[in-house]
């Protein structure tokens, strides 16, 4: 499909304002990253399909929130979740192969599925068409840390979406953190992560790292605790795995800090 089509194609109203308003308020939960306000969004997503099914947005955004219900363990069925973040990224990428945001999905799925050439390559595409786009940045600075490419392409990558979005969500500070906590600048982290979305597991996963790798340990047991008694399905093994985590480096430190803590 020409460029021209596809731009035209994707800058459409939406075909019913019921469907859109479904999204923003499922972007709206989603952006809680708990579990549910996950498990809402999925619903609204999947109305708002319903009503539009050419909606891209919603399809994107479901893609993600089945990622983060897979990588969480927010769901029965990991795999299930797996299959369900396949279908919505791909349906995004056929109706608009030029979103930016549905190419970085595209990449975490391909991660997952251990293709992380596809993912380098979907991760390519996410920067050539949304160098500009905040949200693209932050999400494939993320994915640079912990999936695939070169991860040191990560901080410049946050940088810039902080600078495009001045009043950047606290999911963006998730991302900064990890990525952080990855270059072994674990106070820097922890004050990121202090700043993000406190009802996730992988934040107050990385956060209970980042505090072990200083050496306070009480800290860290608090928050292994409260991650024991909400998110019994959550592991490290498991966040490594649903996010996926591929980079060496990244699965290094975070397994590295994960075996201080139990000899702790």
């Amino acid at each position: 499909m020409p460029r021209s089509a596809v731009t035209r194609f994707a800058r459409k109203p939406p075909a019913s304002l019921r469907a859109y308003d479904c999204y923003l308020l499922g972007v709206e939960q989603q952006d809680t990253f708990s579990r549910a306000g996950t498990a809402e969004a999925i619903r609204l997503f999947s109305r708002a399909l319903e009503l539009d099914p050419t909606l891209v947005r919603a399809w994107t955004a479901l893609a993600y929130a089945y990622s983060i219900e897979g990588a969480n363990g927010f769901g029965d069925d990991a795999q299930g979740s797996i299959e369900n973040w396949r279908t919505a990224v791909e349906n995004a990428v056929l109706l608009d192969p030029m979103d930016s945001v549905a190419c970085n999905c595209l990449g975490d799925l391909r991660g997952c599925l251990g293709d992380l050439a596809g993912a380098d390559r979907a991760y390519r595409r996410a920067f050539e068409y949304g160098s500009n786009h905040a949200d693209t940045l932050a999400l494939l600075a993320g994915s640079k840390a912990l999936v695939a490419g070169d991860p040191a392409e990560a901080m410049p990558l946050i940088e810039r979406a902080m600078r495009l979005n001045p009043l950047a969500p606290p999911w963006y500070f998730g991302m900064l953190g990890r990525i952080l906590f990855t270059a072994g600048k674990h106070r820097e982290a922890i004050a990121a992560l202090r700043r993000s979305t406190l009802d996730s597991p992988n934040v107050l996963l990385f956060l209970a790292l980042a505090h072990t790798a200083v050496g306070e340990a009480g800290e860290a047991a608090r928050i292994e605790a409260r991650l024991k008694a909400e998110f019994p399905d959550f592991s490290v093994e498991r966040f490594i795995t649903g996010y996926p985590v591929t980079n060496p480096d990244a699965v290094h430190a975070i397994r590295h800090a994960a075996q201080l803590a139990r000899r702790d």
